[in-house]
This record gives C-alpha cells, structure tokens and sequence, in this order.
C-alpha cells in the first residue's frame, strides 16, 4: 500500500457536517486522501449511525464504523446559540465544508452558503441534497431508496414478473458523494489561483440521471420507455444473465458483429447467426426475448466454469454472478488490497472496504478507525485558536463534549 508520512491532500481541513451514507462516503474519501476531516456531531448521541444498523462489533455500529474511517470527532451542538463562535474559529482554519442537509436548512444557524461565504470567503462549500437545492422538490428529504425510485433507475431494474426493484447497493448514495469530492477537488485546485471557495452541490438525483443518461438520450430521442429490462440492455443483445447447469453467468456477446459470430461460433449456436431475427445488434434487441430462450437451452446444458472457458477462448466477455462472500474472499479483491483491517479501541481488529482510488499502482490506506463521540473536541477547539476557559464552558453547558 502507499503510505505517504501525510497524504496526498496534506494540509488541507475539512469541517464535516454530514450525516447518513452520502455525506459520509464523500467526507471519508477526503480523509483517505489525506484531509483532515472534522466530523461535528451532536454532544447527546452523536451521528444517528452511531446506534442504527443491524450489525455491530464490540457494540459498535458497523454502519458508522464503515463511514467514518480515519475522521476526528468534534462534539458540538452547532444549533445552540452559543456555539457559532467555537464553528466560525473551526471554519476560520479550514478549507472545506461539507454538509448534506435539506437546502435551506441551515440557514437559521448561520451556516448556509451565502452566510458562510461572507464570513470565510476561503472555503470550498459542498453541498449534497436529495433532489438538488433548486427547483419545486428542493426541500424534500430523499434517500437512496427515494431517489432509485424517484430518479428513474427503478423504472429500468426489475421483471415484468416480479415488478421494479432498487438495487441493491447505495448506488445514488456513494455516486453523489464521489461527485461531490470531484467538485471540491476540483475547486480547491482554483482556489489555488484566485484565493476564493466555490459552492458545489450535487444531489442523488443529478447522479441518477448521469448513471441513466444513454438511456435518457435514447429516450428524449424516440420517446420510448426502456421498460424494466432485468439483467439485460435495451441497447445490445445478447447482453445478460443466463442459466447454466449450475448456476448463473452474464454473456455479452454483442460488442460488435465479429464479436456475435464468435459467440455463437462459442456456443455451438451457428444456426442463430442465419436467422433473419438476429441478422443485426437491432433486430437482436428488438427480439431479445426469443433471443435469450435459444441462447439459454444451449447454455443449461453446461456449467458456469465451462462456460466461462470457453467464451475465454473467444474472447466473448463473460462473468459469474457471484455472491458477496465470493467476491470478497477472490483473488482479484485480495490482489487489489481493497479489503483493510482497522484496529478499534473498543471493536478490536475489524475490515473494512477502501476508497476505490489506487495511486502508482497501489492501494490507498485508511490511516485510522472510526472515532469515538467528541474524541477530538478539545484538540480541533484549541487548534482554532478558542481558549481553554471557552472550551471549559461550552463543555459545562452542554454545547460541546469529550469522552469522560
């Protein structure tokens, strides 16, 4: 792994005031990165992570641990009235400031755009929202599941049998917050030159419709609905899942017309590249599911491994659909260091996945474990510059806190 002594973004102080997996994902980016990242969390409870998700180590919250690698804990309640002098002086030394809040939403405690700005014209502010921080749906709350839905990638995942589905994965979630981080990299570079922050905001919307947008060119083109299109393309055929005698691959023998004849030729299916119902890539799409049950009858016949070999051989890109435990414990993963072991105070020894950013050919460490509530408070307080007799009363009235 690289191990730099500081880190690629060295230097650079980010005050992070982001909650839930989006917010999160980008803050901990910047920290593996090398930022130092200040996560300000409520004194009573700190982040909602802290105590939500299912699984635990140690009485640790995966879900938080997961998020907050390698951050430092500020417990401040920055909705108290006395607490925006001690977050001007946290915003007077840094960089960057992150929030993920509905728009508007802080702009009765002084910490939206235009206030912040004002006071600390320096800061690169990001932003990241449900629906976008314009428009009639800016104030409403959208997570993931939302925002799958709302912003269209539903409509295009499912079966006709079964009906949409969300995927899985985040995907909204952790793709607004890696747009978020290419944004401030990107205004911090400028800032360079001019000395004054920029605001950039996202919103998991924006990032489904990028993930949409050959669909959404398609559609604005035709005027016709993809429909759910299962673990198949409305573009290529055949391009998807199919069975084998053991299980399931995906198949995408459709790059180009070379690439269909040596699938068939790999299949054993010659007759398939006669057929005047498969003659072109749009005749192949527009009779996908004719298609897809003659390509299936040949591939049941075999297993996946064989499969796979033989579409090696053709150079037809093929792949088992694997399972997480699969993946997880595979060659490739191990060979990429994507999986680190993070040492806890109260968890112990505990994986995590990194970012996905290698540099030089080598993975990026995460530097540190998630932090305990207010661990850093009085560190990151005095570093701005506020007085131990400050810091002392904030902690009394219950504005700030540090573990006991």
């Amino acid at each position: 792994m690289v191990s730099p002594p500081e880190g690629m973004l060295a230097g650079l102080t980010v005050v992070d005031l982001t909650r839930f997996v989006s917010g999160a994902f980008a803050t901990m980016t910047l920290s593996t990165l090398g930022a130092e990242v200040l996560k300000i969390e409520a004194p009573q409870g700190g982040d909602p992570y802290r105590d939500q998700g299912t699984a635990r180590i140690g009485g640790e919250s995966v879900l938080f641990m997961t998020l907050n690698s390698a951050k430092k804990s500020v417990a401040i309640d920055f909705r108290a009235p006395g607490a925006l002098v001690a977050m001007n002086a946290l915003l007077a030394k840094a960089d960057i400031f992150v929030e993920n809040g509905r728009p508007g939403s802080l702009d009765r405690y002084g910490l939206d755009f235009d206030s912040v700005h004002d006071r600390h014209p320096q800061l690169v502010y990001g932003s990241i929202s449900g629906f976008g921080d314009v428009g009639p749906d800016a104030r409403r709350g959208g997570f993931d599941l939302i925002l799958q839905a709302a912003g269209g990638l539903m409509s295009v995942t499912g079966h006709d049998t079964t009906g949409p589905a969300k995927i899985g994965a985040p995907v909204t979630d952790i793709g607004a917050g890696l747009s978020c981080v290419v944004g401030i990299l990107a205004a911090i570079e400028e800032r360079r030159r001019t000395g004054i922050g920029r605001h950039i905001s996202t919103s998991l919307l924006e990032f489904s419709l990028a993930s949409l947008a050959t669909l959404a060119t398609a559609y604005l083109t035709t005027g016709r609905e993809p429909g759910l299109l299962g673990t198949h393309s409305p573009t290529f055929a055949p391009y998807g899942a199919f069975r084998a005698s053991d299980g399931w691959l995906v198949l995408a023998g459709s790059g180009s017309e070379d690439m269909w004849h040596r699938f068939c030729e790999a299949l054993g299916a010659n007759d398939l590249v006669a057929d005047d119902r498969y003659i072109d890539n749009a005749s192949r799409v527009a009779a996908r599911d004719a298609l897809t049950q003659d390509i299936q009858k040949t591939t049941s016949t075999r297993t996946v491994d064989d499969w796979l070999a033989v579409m090696d051989a053709a150079g037809v890109p093929a792949g088992r659909i694997d399972g997480l435990g699969e993946v997880l414990a595979g060659e490739q993963v191990k060979a990429l260091g994507a999986v680190q072991e993070l040492e806890h105070a109260k968890a112990g020894r505990y994986p995590v996945v990194g970012a996905p950013i290698r540099v030089d050919g080598e993975t990026l460490p995460i530097a540190a474990p998630s932090p305990a509530l207010g661990q850093h408070t009085r560190q990151a307080l005095l570093a701005a510059g506020v007085g131990v007799d400050d810091i002392d009363s904030l902690i009394r009235s219950g504005i700030a806190s540090e573990p006991a």
